[in-house]
This record gives structure tokens, sequence and C-alpha cells, in this order.
């Protein structure tokens, strides 16, 4: 992390010439000019669409709200936060967490908003008290979730106590309804390394070994502990000789364009990595791309992306993954590199759509130091046959969608998004529901800060 950051403050170094330090132009004060003529210099040099970056910055202006308004209007991904150290440590896997991942919902007709439990990451707390899959809650710490408070509510440190609901729906009107058990469960936070293998497993059928994997996000770890937990399990598939596999990405909303490296490397063609193809290509404004090759040459890897030979290699001529909406970022560029190479069958819903990069900034190397971190959009990437720009996220090319609030296990052949992915394997359609088993009430998802963080953060170097 620190060699990137270094890396960063290098290159500031290097294009310092092209930026000039701004005075405050409005002549009423400067309480904020040092936080924003940092954040001003480095969208300057950065900055995907950095011809809207103003050329001297306020001093009135809090810093938070001199980011927002200098973005360029169909910009929704760059971020901001005034805590980098935190950010940072989430980003590299080490989260103060109760070890579950929450969707804060509520339902399209009605103003409730309730949690939902995602998934519950092995051997957390919360795993230990019983929270599992699906499980619904309705307050913490005794405060109802409501559209305001909610990201604080998810915030709070130490032991929360979560107040329990249930879902049902009336056979008769087909009306969803959130009820109170008047049950509550107490987890502790604590700092936490989340493994984002959450389970992988070997499902039999009908002659077919079919491998199956979640992966909750895109990152790395200290010492690249989880990359290499990575390799090991799907070494571990492929040992059991699977013949078809299926990557569970349904929630991921993307990290580290290193892990997403790794990842495909182990996934494509053997072939292919050898010959060290194009992964993915990157494309900047236009004074990164001349720096990078006036300084680096066209072939620079900051512009090209390729395969590498890694510890594992799948030996598959074709994969499965499993998408929605709040797949993003890192998981879309796996899916859109692979493509060129291999078969990638998507099953779900769409993607998100997010086909750019940022670079994570911070200002703790400045002197004096600011605390502060910027993710900007910084790149626009495209696949070996230039392929970009998919506004309205990958399609998924076989249609499937779960109930989150009654939700099957994950790895479950019964999940409607896998069991459609097997159906195809096994050359199957899947078969109509009762009407009574297929109610999907419509709900609406609310953003969550630690989501938008990890589809946000792309690394280039390390």
């Amino acid at each position: 992390m620190k060699r990137f950051l270094l890396f960063c403050f290098g290159l500031i170094v290097s294009l310092g010439f092209f930026t000039q330090c701004s005075d405050d132009p409005t002549g009423v004060g400067s309480e904020y000019l040092e936080a924003n003529s940092w954040i001003r210099s480095q969208m300057a040099n950065y900055y995907y669409w950095n011809f809207v970056v103003p050329r001297m910055a306020p001093g009135n202006l809090p810093p938070e709200q001199f980011f927002e308004e200098i973005l360029y209007a169909t910009d929704g991904f760059s971020y901001m936060t005034d805590d980098a150290e935190t950010l940072l440590n989430e980003l590299n896997g080490s989260q103060y967490s109760s070890g579950f991942s929450p969707a804060i919902l509520s339902f399209s007709d009605r103003d409730q908003l309730f949690m939902v439990v995602k998934y519950v990451y092995p051997d957390s707390p919360a795993e230990e008290v019983g929270l599992q899959r699906g499980d619904i809650i309705l307050s913490v710490n005794g405060q109802t979730l409501n559209s305001t408070n909610y990201q604080e509510l998810l915030q709070i440190n130490g032991t929360v106590t979560y107040g329990l609901g249930s879902y049902s729906v009336n056979q008769e009107t087909q009306q969803a309804s959130i009820t109170d058990l008047d049950s509550v469960i107490s987890v502790q936070k604590e700092i936490l390394q989340l493994d984002p293998v959450i389970t992988t497993k070997v499902i039999e059928k009908e002659g077919k070994r079919i491998g199956y994997l979640f992966y909750a996000q895109f990152i790395d770890g200290t010492a690249d502990i989880f990359i290499n937990r990575l390799n090991e399990r799907l070494a571990e598939l492929k040992a059991q000789q699977i013949d078809e596999l299926v990557i569970d990405l349904r929630y991921n909303p993307g990290g580290r364009i290193t892990a997403a490296s790794r990842f495909a490397n182990a996934l494509v063609p053997l072939e292919t990595a050898q010959n060290k193809e194009v992964f993915v290509e990157f494309e900047y404004n236009s004074l990164l791309e001349n720096f990078y090759q006036n300084t680096e040459g066209a072939d620079s890897e900051n512009l090209f992306l390729r395969f590498q030979e890694g510890p594992v290699s799948m030996g598959l001529d074709r994969v499965y993954i499993l998408t929605t909406n709040q797949t993003a970022s890192a998981s879309e560029l796996l899916i859109n590199g692979l493509k060129p190479y291999m078969e990638v069958i998507t099953v779900g819903s769409n993607t998100l759509g997010k086909y750019y990069g940022s670079f994570v900034i911070t200002g703790t190397f400045q002197n004096p130091p600011v605390y502060y971190a910027i993710l900007p959009v910084t790149l626009k990437y495209l696949n070996a046959n230039e392929e970009t720009d998919f506004i309205e996220g990958l399609e998924a090319q076989i249609d499937a969608s779960e109930n989150i609030l009654s939700p099957k296990p994950l790895g479950d052949p019964t999940d409607p998004l896998l069991e459609a992915a097997i159906f195809d394997i096994l050359g199957q359609t899947v078969a109509a529901k009762p009407m009574s088993s297929r109610h999907t009430p419509s709900l609406s998802w609310y953003p969550i800060l630690s989501n938008q963080l990890q589809s946000n953060a792309w690394f280039i170097q390390d």
C-alpha cells in the first residue's frame, strides 16, 4: 500500500509543473485553502475529466463540498473521505466489523427500512452468535432504522444489539410484510481480516462435477494472504476434477485490480496466460496518458495489463459467473477481460455498469499532512476487443433472480441463480415454480459506504 502511495507521490512531483499552487480567489478567508489546494492539484493531474477542474482553489468551501462541486456532471463514482487511515485499512481487508454483509432495504411502496444479512463470514463473531443469511434486522441498539440514520447505525462500535424481524407473504393478497419478532441478538464488533472466499463446494449432478466459489470482494490482504488462499481454494476444486466452475459475484462491489488480474490468471486458458495476452487496456486523461507513454513506452503496464502464468490454472474452456446489479467495478472487469479468450456465461441480472477505475490518493505524505483521501475516477478500461461503455451493465445471458428476504444458503443447488447455471450446464431448462414460491417483492436498495469504497478502489501500481 505504501509503495503505491509513494508511486502516486512521485508521479505528482513529476507532473507538478502542470499545476500551479493556488491562492484564495474569493478574498473571504483561507480556512480550507490548504486542503482544497491539495484536492485541486490531485484532480488536475489524475481526474479522468480533468478539464473541469478549476485553475484555483477556494479557501472558504469545506473540502467535501469543493470536491463534489468540481466533479464532472455524469460522475457518480468519485469519492472522498476525511479518514484516510480507516479507508486504507478497509481496502486491505482489515475491517472493524462483526463479520456479516448487510443490505439496507425497503419495500418500494413503503417507507419502512430494514436490514438483511446477505452473508456471514466464517468464524466471525456474527457466525458465533448465530446470525445467518436472510436474517432481518429492524433496529440497532434500540434505534429503528430509517433513511437518515442507517449509515450512522452501521458504524456503531463495540457490542451491537440487533432487533430481529420476520418476513411473510399473505397468500391471498400476495402482500409482503416485515413484522417485529420482539427478539434481539447481540454481537461484538472487532478488527477482522475478512477472507473474501466465503465458501466453496463441489456439486455432483448427472455425471457432472460442478465447482462453486462465492467471492465477496477483490482484495489481496497483507502479504497477499487472501490471494494465496484464493489460489489454494481453486487448487482444491481443480484437484476434485471439476468439469465446470461457477463463480458467485452477485454481491461483489469490486476492489483491487491486482486481485482481479490474479484471479483472471487462474481462469483464463493456460496458453493465453503464457503468451501474456492483453487482459485490459487503460485510458486516462491526456496528461496522464502522455506521461505514461513518454516515460514508460507505448506498452507500459499502466496502459496495458497482461495475463501472467500463476500458481493455478483451472484448465477450463468456460466459466459461469452469477451476477446482479450489485456486481460492479473489478467484478465487471474480470468478466469483460476474460470474454475475448474463453466462454463466460453470466447468470442472474445485469451488472452495475462501471467501466471506470480510481487511484486512491491520500495527503498523509504532505508536509504538513492532509488527512483526506480521494478516489477520483482516473481511468476507463477496455478489454482486448476494445469493448467498454456498457452503461446498462454487462448483460446476463441467463435470467434468474432471488428473493433476498427468503434466500437459499450460498452454494445450495436450489438457489435460483446457481440452479439456473446448473440447468444450463446440464442442457436443461429451469422448471416453472408454483406462484407461492416465486413471489419476489419489489424492493428499494439503499447505498452503503463500505460497498462504495470497494467499487471505487482500484489500484494500478503496488
